[in-house]
């Protein structure tokens, strides 16, 4: 795990459209825009030098529709189809949590409520859900609801 470079956009764009459908070019702003914000990190995944998954968090500010809370938030997280189930998606999870420790107590994430794959990796690392809802940070679900998550720091 790595945070990403200018460098490895392409591949990681190329992975996003592959993964989820879309144009690369399309994906490569939105990746390239992540990676130049304040308060944010992308982070990749790499199997011989080859990009096979990649994630981002970001401190999203309230938000005036849903009122979803300020905070820092994990906003995406994509593994290529060949390599899920093999634990990429929770290493990426896990990295991104430590580096939001750093900063702030909570991390918080949104999850459609149809995606139980998503669901049951957030809730093994101590996530659960605070709120439920049509929408959150302006994310529409297309299954309907979704669910706010938020993990506290492990208790000592």
């Amino acid at each position: 795990m790595a945070e990403a470079t200018a460098d490895d956009v392409p591949a990681l764009a190329a992975l996003q459209a592959r993964a989820r459908g879309g144009e690369a070019e399309e994906w490569a702003e939105r990746i390239s825009r992540a990676r130049s914000a304040e308060r944010s990190l992308v982070i990749t995944a790499k199997v011989s030098g080859e990009a096979v998954g990649y994630a981002n968090a970001a401190f999203l500010p309230e938000h005036p529709v849903d009122h979803a809370p300020a905070g820092y938030y994990l906003t995406g997280v994509t593994v290529d189809p060949a390599w899920r189930r093999r634990g990429i998606a929770k290493l990426l999870t896990l990295r991104r949590m430590d580096w939001v420790r750093g900063r702030a107590p909570a991390v918080r994430c949104f999850v459609s409520a149809g995606n139980r794959a998503s669901l049951d990796l957030h809730r093994e690392l101590g996530f659960v859900a605070v709120a439920s809802g049509p929408s959150f940070h302006g994310v529409e679900f297309d299954d309907g609801d979704g669910w706010l998550l938020r993990a506290d720091p492990p208790r000592s």
